[in-house]
């Protein structure tokens, strides 16, 4: 490689005081010059400490690093901080709760976006950080099945490499890609990177995938987490197809078509036998599958499994269909405002991880 290109990691964050400290280090452990790339975080108004730690490491660190605010407090927001303020020809996105367990990623990345001539980079983000516990590692297993995570994804395809549809799992991006299409539509509050790298996707730049650039992600700890987690992915969901309508999908509708039966069918089945009948045999189906695949995890992992996960299942698919249909139900919506840094456009401007 002839010369090493300058890269900006841009880090959105808020209340991560836990595990900020932990990303930093990482990052400034790499084997890159640390002349070469910076590292932004851009704080949502945080009420722990992860501010203060970030500075501390500011004073002390070879490395650039600065800590910007984002009153918006939107990861959407904070990426487009980051991005505006960034110097890199390339801009990578990490989170401020994960763990970056090659010591070579900014080298591989800067490889890879030469030899594969690439626009974007994506990469797995498997649920398999160090040290989590029993029931984190019983909801990541869940979710890294085909029932328990959309089949249109590659976001935890660790083995997988060459190009692919960014939109599940682009994460790494040259600096023309943002002069080109803009920036994060801050009307996201959930999916805005799934919304932003169909927009990749669309514009024709070439995204290429590999597992070299596998970032480990903590899977939420409880099933009330997750259900939080879930629900604002199934309303990012709702506003993105809402964007484009030419993405929708049978998987992103599934969720919310599969709740808003059993809730009307339980509903109806008071006055019909019939429906009564068919309520009851789709509630059977749904059933069957999530103790087939509970079983499944139970006999390749462990009993905690199989006693688990059959909660987890409908939490992940009721959470997604529940978020979805509340922000569809939302009286008064407003159109989504155009894209940041990006002129209005005649033609569509516009799955979820």
């Amino acid at each position: 490689m002839i010369g090493l290109p300058f890269i900006s990691v841009v880090i959105p964050v808020r209340n991560e005081e836990k595990h900020i400290a932990t990303v930093l280090d990482e990052l400034i452990a790499q084997d890159y010059p640390a002349d070469r790339f910076e590292i932004i975080v851009a704080d949502g108004n945080s009420t722990d400490r992860t501010a203060a730690t970030v500075n501390e490491f500011a004073r002390s660190a070879d490395v650039k690093i600065v800590c910007l605010t984002n009153p918006a407090q939107l990861s959407s927001a904070g990426r487009n901080v980051g991005v505006t303020s960034s110097l890199g020809e390339y801009v990578l996105f990490v989170d401020g709760h994960c763990r970056i367990m090659s010591r070579t990623l900014l080298r591989d990345l800067a490889l890879i976006f030469q030899e594969s001539g690439a626009d974007c980079l994506c990469r797995s983000q498997p649920l398999e950080a160090p040290g989590i516990t029993p029931m984190q590692k019983i909801i990541a297993d869940v979710r890294g099945t085909a029932l328990g995570h959309g089949l249109d994804s590659t976001i935890y395809s660790q083995n997988l490499h060459g190009f692919v549809d960014p939109t599940s799992s682009g994460a790494a991006y040259r600096r023309d890609v943002f002069d080109s299409i803009g920036l994060y539509n801050e009307n996201f509050d959930a999916c805005e990177d799934v919304e932003f790298n169909y927009r990749v996707k669309k514009q024709g730049f070439r995204s290429y995938i590999d597992p070299r650039l596998k970032v480990h992600y903590y899977p939420r700890a409880s099933l009330s987490g997750l259900w939080k987690q879930m629900a604002r992915y199934g309303r990012g969901r709702f506003r993105f197809v809402r964007e484009h309508p030419d993405a929708l999908s049978i998987g992103q509708l599934l969720p919310a078509a599969m709740l808003g039966w059993f809730i009307a069918g339980g509903i109806v089945s008071f006055f019909s036998s019939l429906v009564a009948k068919v309520l009851l045999t789709s509630l059977m189906l749904y059933a069957g599958m999530v103790l087939a695949f509970s079983t499944s995890l139970g006999l390749r992992r462990s009993w905690r499994h199989l006693l688990v996960a059959p909660a987890i299942y409908p939490a992940i698919h009721f959470a997604l269909g529940c978020g979805f249909l509340l922000e569809a139900l939302r009286i008064n919506q407003r159109r989504v405002p155009e894209m940041p840094g990006k002129e209005p456009q005649l033609e569509d401007s516009g799955h979820s991880t």
